[in-house]
């Protein structure tokens, strides 16, 4: 019960970071850190996977709510929500015993690094294709999924050391 408390006070401090925070941030308007991912990623193996894709819908939404967008973000979050578990398990051995969040520490530094470009890359094209909704400017599309990208993964993992030194 104890890791729920301290996992939603992690989720309000990162809704909190990204809705008045980072989103006020405009840096050339091509950069869009999400840390808010970083929820997704913490959640318990041994949710369900329905309970796992709810939780992701539940954290798009909430973004999408505050930050009026039409479920881009909500989209993104379900996706990362769906893949996540089979991601894990390509790079853990017996994903039936693990227990607890996905952090460095139980998928080694590389693969958690490996899960975490994945997961970023795959929200990020979802949430700025649908928001862009067309071809016609691809370049600045892909570029602003790079540049979000790169800054969003770093910011998670800089919250991941804090998290790991605490």
């Amino acid at each position: 019960m104890a890791q729920w408390f301290k996992y939603i006070g992690i989720l309000l401090l990162l809704l909190f970071m990204q809705v008045f925070l980072l989103d006020n941030l405009h840096w050339l308007g091509l950069v869009h850190p999400y840390v808010y991912l970083w929820a997704i990623l913490l959640l318990p193996m041994e949710l369900p996977r329905w309970m796992q894709m709810l939780l992701g819908a539940t954290i798009g939404m909430l973004i999408d709510w505050f930050t009026h967008s039409p479920g881009i973000h909500m989209a993104g979050c379900v996706m990362i929500a769906f893949l996540r578990p089979q991601l894990v398990a390509n790079y853990v051995q017996d994903v039936d015993r693990l227990k607890g969040a996905i952090t460095i520490n139980v998928l080694g530094l590389g693969n958690y690094l490996r899960l975490l470009a994945i997961l970023i890359v795959v929200h990020h094209s979802i949430v700025f294709m649908l928001e862009a909704f067309t071809f016609y400017h691809l370049g600045y599309t892909l570029l602003q999924i790079l540049l979000s990208g790169v800054f969003s993964f770093a910011f998670i993992l800089m919250l991941e050391y804090v998290r790991k030194n605490t």
